[in-house]
């Protein structure tokens, strides 16, 4: 389970953004790399400055509040959490100026979160995306499945170098080392310079003198693997979940697998939402008469007290009984409609019996006739 940010800040969940701003002033104080070496005081200062760059920006809080930790985490990226969040900044209007020493300015987020906030990312993973399959039962209580993908990850041989093992990297020869090369062509418009990605290296600058033959020195190899995904109770058919960093391999960042998933139809309940439906059959004499029936729940079998005179089409609920609410708290209801069952066909016996009945009705006199 991802840690809940206002935890981390050590304050209430509603606390005021003035409060939010001094807790994490405080803890920012007391775990920046500058003031504190220790490596536990490093990890700190990166929860710290995850949770302020979600809590401090409204927009950003609202959709915590809502999704929770677990759905937050799922839904958002640590690029999409410190996207306008600038730590420099950030810090300098409390009256914070460490200078940053060896991080120099924002570096310090692509030091500790392994990413670059400019937008340079250089070779990144492709997201991938699977499907699963699961039971209305195992939506209701959460299911870890094994799932097999087919996806991109760094060569076992070169350990994504592309280099064959004991060979040298060198500078790349086409571009002299800065990653770029120039192409001049002439138009109608005189003569123009067009700057790419040079093709040899990729944009690195350098090459392997010998490439890898494992994987032709791309550094990669498609496999299929089979990955452990944790499906959360209270999912329904359109649930997209994130595994992070089970996508395609990249040099500058791994890629994500997605997720979709479809709950199969049962053949015992129909879901609405968190609700759960149910008909249940009934035989005439248990609603006449009342009495008590075992009812189908997602936590086993249950009995019900029917009351005297229970009509075809009427309804019995049985709360907290339906599906838990996905990514939030409670459980929806079980509804159970009544069908009361009539014969179509009885016994001599139960034809007198039934004869006598209707000559106790007085209905009978007015309207009705038996044959």
């Amino acid at each position: 389970m991802p840690e809940d940010y206002y935890e981390v800040l050590g304050v209430p969940k509603e606390a005021s953004q003035e409060d939010i701003k001094k807790a994490y002033r405080e803890l920012a104080l007391k775990f920046h790399p500058d003031r504190n070496k220790s490596k536990a005081a490093e990890e700190k200062f990166k929860k710290v400055n995850e949770a302020y760059a979600v809590l401090g920006d409204e927009q950003k809080r609202k959709q915590y509040d809502s999704y929770g930790p677990e759905g937050f985490n799922q839904r958002f990226t640590q690029e999409d959490i410190f996207r306008n969040f600038n730590i420099e900044d950030v810090l300098k209007t409390m009256g914070i100026d460490f200078g940053f020493g060896s991080f120099g300015g924002n570096d310090i987020l692509n030091n500790m979160f392994g990413f670059n906030q400019r937008g340079n990312e250089g070779d990144v993973g492709s997201d991938i995306l699977a499907k699963v399959d699961i039971s209305l039962l195992d939506a209701s209580k959460g299911v870890d499945k094994d799932i097999y993908v087919r996806h991109v990850i760094r060569c076992e041989t070169c350990g994504g170098s592309g280099a064959k093992p004991g060979s040298k990297i060198v500078t790349c020869e086409k571009c002299n080392g800065r990653g770029q090369v120039a192409t001049t062509m002439r138009s109608p418009f005189g003569i123009m310079q067009s700057i790419s990605t040079c093709p040899k290296c990729g944009g690195e600058g350098k090459i392997p003198s010998a490439v890898c033959r494992s994987c032709n020195g791309t550094g990669k190899m498609q496999t299929e693997n089979r990955i452990k995904v944790t499906i959360p109770k209270g999912v329904d058919t359109g649930t997209r979940l994130r595994v992070r960093g089970m996508g395609d391999y990249g040099k500058s960042r791994q890629g994500d697998l997605y997720v979709d998933v479809n709950v199969l139809k049962d053949k015992t309940f129909k879901r609405d939402g968190s609700n759960l439906h149910l008909d249940l059959h009934v035989p005439f004499y248990i609603a006449a008469l009342g009495g008590r029936v075992p009812i189908p729940t997602l936590n086993g079998e249950k009995e019900v007290e029917l009351g005297e005179g229970t009509q075809n089409g009427s309804t019995v609920t049985l709360k907290g009984e339906g599906m838990p609410r996905f990514n939030s708290t409670g459980t929806g209801d079980e509804v159970i409609n009544i069908i009361v069952d009539i014969p179509k066909h009885i016994n001599p016996e139960q034809r007198d019996l039934l004869e006598k009945f209707a000559n106790l009705d007085p209905a009978k006199k007015r309207k009705f006739g038996i044959f």
